[in-house]
């Protein structure tokens, strides 16, 4: 799987949703990066920052947080996709938000919930339709869970699917 950053030896941390990944700045400082030099990913432990900027990023990985103060002082063209890194229990992004990082990055967003750990519990695929639940280690009590196939071809479960919302965002990535 191209684009894993590894912890503890096990891949089961940041993942970047279309293979392969691109060069991607990963903002926040949850993981352990134990990867060959040659990959394609680096943590800018820091956030943004003159290092990050000159890494020339394709995408960029971070907090909602980092990610609207990067689009308020003039991020550099992407091209490829936005991640979103949010912990367990935190507030998923509303339609506005991702309308706003589309606004300002013009990319494809996407969503990963990583535990307090460093490991990923649940990402969003390119079919946009919710976020497949990676480990039984995130908290799914309010949450509704969906068994189907997500159009994407993964039989994982999926929580956060709305039909209407999904439907939307699955049509927007493609038309973007």
């Amino acid at each position: 799987m191209t684009g894993v950053l590894f912890r503890n030896g096990r891949r089961d941390s940041f993942v970047y949703p279309v293979h392969p990944a691109p060069r991607t700045a990963i903002l926040v400082p949850w993981f352990h990066e134990n990867v060959l030099a040659n990959r394609p990913l680096r943590v800018f432990r820091d956030g943004w920052n003159g290092d990050a900027a000159a890494f020339q990023p394709a995408a960029i990985a971070g907090t909602f947080e980092q990610l609207k103060q990067l689009a308020r002082s003039g991020v550099p063209s992407l091209t490829h996709s936005i991640i979103v890194l949010w912990r367990a229990g935190e507030a998923r992004l509303s339609e506005a938000d991702r309308d706003t990082l589309w606004a300002a990055f013009r990319v494809p967003v996407f969503e990963q919930v990583i535990g307090k750990s460093g490991k990923r519990l649940a990402t969003e695929c390119e079919a946009h339709d919710g976020l497949h639940i990676e480990s039984p280690a995130l908290p799914i009590a309010n949450e509704s869970v969906e068994d189907a196939p997500c159009p994407c071809g993964r039989k994982t479960p999926r929580i956060g699917v709305s039909q209407g919302a999904a439907s939307e965002r699955h049509i927007a990535a493609y038309a973007r």
